[in-house]
């Protein structure tokens, strides 16, 4: 038995020297404390990186464990007993009862477990032996919980703290445990340890001193209290200093688990005279009846309402291919005639929906080349997510190399830059609405110069949009926070959106989720992108269309002054606050502590993120402005000189907003001349690219680069871009956390392999949620506008389905399609 074993049993339960156990008194000496170590220990110190978790104290702990187990095994009933003292001291905690006299149970059982050993050592006749042996195999199941528990995994070296034990063996563990036939159950709980900030591991990983320069610390300096940092006292939550698994009975609660944690960690502090760990948190499942889905209210609500929605979707198809295809043959079938049920059912067909999504076809008033512009940044975002997710799990075993190599290899920055997508669905929110917009104004001017400045038409464009977004908003939101979460199971499990959007749903409603109680409670953070999207159609959409339609020189210059202002804003927030020029991890890990106040401050801001939306109404306007003559086309040649300088010039500024910033994730170091660079030209740069291809390709002169945009493939899935946008986020994260053992990064492969499955996944529940939610919605809103009756009527007479949602072209004017991203 090793000393710190019975050190720590003795801690536990301190017994006078005529008590002991043991003949000889055990101290713990100067070896001792050598031997357990320090909290984090400089390993390969040539390649610059610091080894995250050098846990010989907690290493110890599994070593007793294991003792114990033996102990139990070897008929060691004196040593056993010690488990029931343990648990006797246990009744000073504030731990329930229930808790308590299950784990009383399980220390008892294992003392019967060994007396029976130790009785089997003395039987020598047949007929003692079949008894002991039933009576072992009866508390069998003890092995299974000790089995079951968190173990020293290897890749220590590569920051796993991952000591998650086995979720299935605990979670199967069902026993008899007295008279009445109650049962002891076995339940997995996942504790988190973090760790004081003094011991923060990021701080030295990358460090921009000479290599040798801790060959001049002395390791024995000692600092006075008036030198120390004060943030070493603050705890570093950012990444735990241990996850540790235990299997406990299921009458125990997270906290009576977190009070047993802390009982354990605080004597392993004792023993070396430090303090460790400054938090530790516990997240346990189990089986119990309110933990199922019949106990939630809101969760049944959401899934009568799913039934509700599959049921019309089940008969809307079935009525419109059996009956409404029939009528239609005979020329019987009038739409505005049937009554409002029928055109309720019909909302919810498949039959049509689908059709309309696969509709490859194209049409005057289609620019295809968008479809495919959509459908890549959507991917390039889910690249990025991917990679983004899998790490903000902690649940992966190589991490801390992961993230320190990850900025090396020169492609990666192609995954680390996937924020810039976001611009993209900016850019193409402005393009579109004011393409639509201007292409009423200027070309079929349909619309009086009075109308243009009406508030009341302002008020009901801000409606429709709102409407057109919410319904498919708060169902997705819905979805997550009940029915996603009793879709998985498994040590990392746990509800994506445990308390976020029930308490501050409604701010996201009022798409103001960018600005309020963003740092308090987050719900679906990634729909920050649509609070400054709708705020941008409220704010800087009417200033936009008005100066541009009353005068374009002034227009155009409003439009400049703004990104000015915008970039000159960001560039005094960035060197206040000495955030990095982008918000991309580099050698130097100590940046992700910056990009929690870089997101806050900077990343959700619309007076940061404007410039690409105005760049898109700008692009919008030209297309319009510069083919007005022409009605039905914008095509606009230009000179093969104009080309090559706008392909040119577009390529180099994309090339650098992508990997302008290579160096400086490779080595963590950055002039300052160059990061005012990177902040000024960077995403401004990476707008005027995806403005260049956009009008090139529109107008006819983008020759390949339109052909490969305008592929038709990219069109369904461009339709069906804002369902993937909402929901797949909750689909990484659930696959993330279901995973049974932790996830390894390997190569590059590997990570395009689970890229193409997210692709597929979250395009495929797109598809669901589109003809669930919103292409019925679609056509409901056109009901309740009435802009859908003559476009129905001019629709039908042309063989088009009139239950179908109105084309670019035959929407309202300054109404956008939806755009959904980051």
């Amino acid at each position: 038995m090793s000393r710190l074993l019975l050190l720590l049993l003795l801690l536990f339960h301190p017994s006078t020297p005529s008590d002991s156990l043991f003949d000889d008194e055990i101290e713990f000496d100067e070896e001792d404390i050598s031997h357990a170590g320090s909290l984090f220990t400089n390993l390969f110190a040539d390649s610059k990186q610091q080894l995250i978790l050098d846990l010989d104290i907690f290493r110890s702990i599994i070593n007793a464990h294991m003792e114990y187990g033996n102990a139990i095994q070897e008929g060691n009933v004196e040593l056993v007993k010690y488990g029931m003292k343990i648990v006797e001291k246990m009744k000073e905690l504030d731990i329930s009862a229930g808790c308590l006299a299950d784990m009383f149970h399980l220390t008892w059982s294992a003392v019967e477990y060994a007396t029976y050993v130790e009785e089997t050592k003395n039987c020598t006749t047949c007929q003692c032996t079949p008894y002991v042996h039933q009576k072992k195999n009866e508390r069998q199941w003890i092995f299974n919980v000790l089995d079951a528990m968190g173990k020293m995994p290897s890749g220590l070296t590569g920051g796993n703290n991952l000591w998650v034990g086995s979720w299935t063996t605990c979670r199967k563990i069902s026993v008899v445990k007295n008279n009445q036939g109650q049962h002891w159950k076995g339940q997995y709980c996942l504790a988190h340890l973090n760790p004081y900030n003094r011991d923060n591991p990021l701080k030295s990983i990358g460090p921009s001193g000479p290599p040798d320069e801790r060959c001049f610390q002395n390791p024995n300096t000692t600092v006075s209290p008036a030198e120390e940092d004060p943030n070493d006292s603050k705890c570093f939550d950012l990444i735990p200093l241990l996850n540790f698994g235990l299997c406990m009975p299921d009458t125990c609660t997270a906290y009576d688990v977190r009070k047993m944690v802390k009982f354990g960690y605080r004597g392993v502090e004792a023993l070396v005279g430090r303090e460790l760990v400054c938090n530790v948190s516990v997240e346990c499942r189990n089986e119990r009846e309110e933990k199922e889905i019949s106990q939630s209210p809101l969760s049944m609500f959401a899934l009568v309402l799913l039934s509700f929605l599959i049921i019309m979707l089940i008969f809307g198809s079935i009525y419109d291919y059996v009956v409404v295809s029939d009528m239609k043959k005979r020329g019987t079938f009038d739409y505005n005639a049937q009554p409002l049920f029928v055109k309720s059912l019909l909302a919810f067909s498949a039959y049509n929906n689908l059709t309309k999504v696969m509709e490859t076809e194209e049409k005057g008033d289609q620019i295809s080349c968008l479809y495919g512009l959509r459908f890549l940044s959507m991917g390039w975002i889910i690249l990025g997510h991917l990679y983004y997710y899998i790490a903000r799990s902690l649940t992966t075993d190589n991490l801390i190399p992961t993230l320190v190599s990850f900025p090396q290899m020169f492609y990666t920055q192609i995954i680390v830059q996937a924020p810039l997508a976001v611009d993209s669905f900016f850019f193409l929110s402005g393009m579109l609405a004011t393409y639509i917009t201007f292409k009423k104004l200027l070309k079929d001017k349909s619309i009086k110069r009075h109308q243009i400045m009406s508030v009341g038409g302002w008020l009901v464009i801000y409606l429709r949009r709102y409407l057109r977004l919410t319904p498919m908003y708060v169902f997705v939101m819905l979805m997550n926070v009940t029915l996603f979460t009793f879709v998985s199971n498994g040590p990392f499990w746990r509800p994506i959106e445990p308390e976020g959007c029930r308490h501050t749903w409604w701010v996201n409603l009022l798409y103001l989720n960018n600005f309020v109680l963003q740092n308090v409670e987050c719900c679906m953070g990634w729909t920050w992108y649509m609070a400054n999207d709708f705020q941008f159609h409220v704010v800087l959409f009417p200033i936009i269309v008005i100066s541009l339609y009353l005068n374009k020189k002034i227009g155009y210059a409003v439009c400049g002054l703004i990104i000015v202002a915008s970039t000159v804003a960001k560039l005094v927030i960035m060197e206040i606050n000495e955030y990095p020029p982008a918000p991309l991890l580099t050698a130097k890990l100590t940046i992700v502590q910056k990009l929690d106040a870089y997101w806050n401050d900077v990343y959700v801001m619309p007076y940061i993120r404007c410039g690409p939306f105005i760049c898109g109404c700008i692009v919008g306007y030209l297309m319009i402005d510069l083919t007005r003559e022409k009605k039905n086309s914008i095509e606009y040649k230009l000179s093969w000189r104009n080309a090559a300088i706008g392909w040119t010039i577009s390529t180099i500024l994309g090339l650098y907003s992508v990997f302008g910033l290579y160096e400086y994730a490779r080595t963590g170091d950055i002039s300052n001349w160059w990061r005012i660079l990177y902040v000024v030209m960077g995403r401004n740069g990476f707008s005027f690219a995806i403005s260049w291809v956009t009008f090139a390709c529109s107008t006819g002169n983008g020759g390949l680069v339109t052909k490969i945009l305008a592929f038709k493939t990219f069109i369904p899935l461009g339709k069906i871009t804002f369902g993937a946008y909402l929901v797949h986020p909750i689909l990484l994260q659930i696959f993330n956390l279901s995973r049974p053992q932790p996830f390894h990064f390997t190569t590059f492969f590997q990570m395009f392999v689970h890229f193409i499955e997210a692709v597929f996944i979250s395009y495929f529940a797109a598809l669901i949620i589109h003809l669930l939610v919103e292409a019925p919605n679609q056509i409901f809103e056109g009901l309740l506008f009435g802009s859908l009756s003559k476009p129905r009527q001019k629709r039908e007479e042309q063989g088009r389905d009139p239950t179908a949602p109105a084309t670019e072209s035959e929407k309202a004017p300054m109404i956008s399609e939806k755009n959904g991203v980051h």
